[in-house]
């Protein structure tokens, strides 16, 4: 950038609330806390904190209290800690043994299902005079990452053969409790851990160690919300700590198990400007592919996003975005960098004006409570698939501002 030149102003951004999140990881540790016993938390920030920004999320989940951090790999996990983040860092994803040692320089902690990386961390541990930390992963019914009860038990008696190596943990994942009411099967799952956990706190013993201290956690955002009586040691919030629910269902189930109401607060919203405004006859055609033909003399506005950005082409003739308080269509198709808006019944609509895509939009001189919202749910209605893709795949290009 030439010197003296200041940035200019983006024209689409996202704004993250860090009370929003602060607010929400307050209100699940709460949830997951029973009998005077409060599990450690960890807010997951992976995938560039599902679309919200990783540092300033981290930043608002360490000021909310947060014990602990969720990552993906060494990468998120080394701008964390670049950035001054000093809780510990948990990688629910494989760590390759080519990574260990980097991984273990940035104290992180490793899901571990392969012998290979344990024997790599305890190399680097020992070499760098640390020690290296590591859970264990269960399969308990995902059949994805991790190992059934004799594998998984045999991994932990390895770690507990390595010098330089900390069994510290036993986890596993749940893969139906968001996505029904029916948890007979999340409830399988969680027998056949306690089962697990129960056999590793024995080999703790066995060898020595106290069992209390291997940390077992199982809990995501649904099974806080739906069973605080089976936290466990750890909790692990994802959609929840950015203000959205898993799913209806389970939104539908704590309803049914007479769960009190908790009050999240999405975090994100996502803006951009009007560029140009234009006049288009009736019996026109609109955008690539002539899939829009106007029936009336429209007024056009054109937003500079498109699916570059991550809205997403499926959005092209279903979606809507808010300008001054007010819906408007998606008109033709998303294309790369650019999309259509039809703004015709809404006369006060200019160039440079504020637009929605994510998010509340007070109307033009309108007071509190008034004006809309177009909520993720309501994009993923439209793609057909779940909010997590949605704010998760929003480039990292774009701005993220952080406000109260």
């Amino acid at each position: 950038m030439p010197v003296g030149v200041p940035s200019p102003p983006p024209l689409t951004w996202v704004e993250i609330s860090s009370s929003a999140l602060q607010h929400n990881v307050r209100l699940l540790r709460d949830a997951a806390a029973r009998d005077g016993h409060a599990p450690r938390t960890c807010a997951m920030v992976k995938g560039n904190a599902y679309g919200h920004g990783l540092v300033a999320a981290a930043r608002a989940f360490v000021a909310g209290g947060v014990d602990w951090l969720g990552v993906a790999d060494v990468f998120e996990a080394r701008d964390l800690r670049a950035a001054g983040i000093t809780v510990p860092l948990y990688a629910v994803c494989y760590v390759p043994p080519d990574q260990a040692a980097f991984a273990v320089a940035q104290d992180l902690r490793l899901t571990a299902y392969d012998s290979a990386v344990v024997d790599a961390a305890a190399a680097a541990a020992r070499a760098q005079g640390r020690v290296a930390r590591v859970h264990v992963k269960l399969e308990t019914g995902t059949n994805r990452q991790g190992l059934r009860h004799d594998d998984a038990l045999a991994l932990c008696r390895h770690v507990l053969r390595c010098e330089g190596v900390q069994l510290e943990g036993l986890s596993t994942h749940f893969a139906d409790i968001e996505d029904t009411t029916d948890h007979r099967f999340a409830r399988q799952q969680l027998a056949r851990f306690q089962v697990g956990v129960a056999a590793a706190r024995a080999l703790l013993a066995a060898d020595g160690h106290d069992p209390a201290a291997l940390l077992a956690h199982a809990s995501n955002t649904a099974a806080v919300l739906l069973w605080p009586d089976v936290s466990l040691d750890l909790v692990r919030f994802g959609i929840g700590a950015y203000g959205l629910w898993p799913s209806k269902e389970t939104f539908l189930s704590a309803q049914q198990l007479g769960r009190r109401p908790i009050a999240l607060r999405p975090a994100l919203t996502w803006k951009t400007r009007i560029v140009q405004l234009k006049a288009v006859p009736a019996g026109e055609w609109v955008g690539y592919g002539r899939s829009f033909r106007t029936v009336r003399a429209t007024r056009l506005a054109i937003l500079p996003i498109g699916y570059y950005d991550g809205y997403d082409r499926g959005l092209s003739g279903v979606a809507q975005v808010l300008v001054g308080g007010q819906r408007a269509p998606v008109v033709g198709r998303v294309a790369m960098n650019m999309v259509a808006i039809d703004v015709t019944d809404n006369a006060n609509a200019a160039p440079g004006d504020e637009v929605v895509l994510i998010g509340a939009q007070t109307s033009a001189g309108g007071g509190d409570g008034d004006g809309d919202r177009i909520d993720v749910g309501e994009l993923a209605a439209w793609l057909g698939t779940i909010h997590y893709e949605v704010v998760t795949r929003i480039h990292e290009r774009i701005a993220r501002r952080v406000i109260r």
